[in-house]
C-alpha cells in the first residue's frame, strides 16, 4: 500500500516499530503505543485542521 501510494506522489508515511506486529494498538510496548498515537494525532492536526 505504502509503495502503490509514493508511487501515485501522494504524500505517505510508513512508521515501524521494532518487534511489534499488528497487535501493537493494544498489546505493544507502551512506548510505542504512545507515539503511534502521536503519529495518528500528527497525522490528524496536519490534515484536518
Amino acid at each position: 500500500m505504502f509503495t502503490a501510494l509514493k508511487y501515485h506522489g501522494v504524500d505517505a508515511r510508513l512508521c515501524m516499530f521494532r518487534g511489534e506486529n499488528h497487535e501493537l494498538s493494544r498489546s505493544g510496548k507502551p512506548k510505542h503505543r504512545m507515539r503511534r498515537l502521536q503519529e495518528i494525532t500528527d497525522w490528524f492536526d496536519k490534515y484536518l485542521k
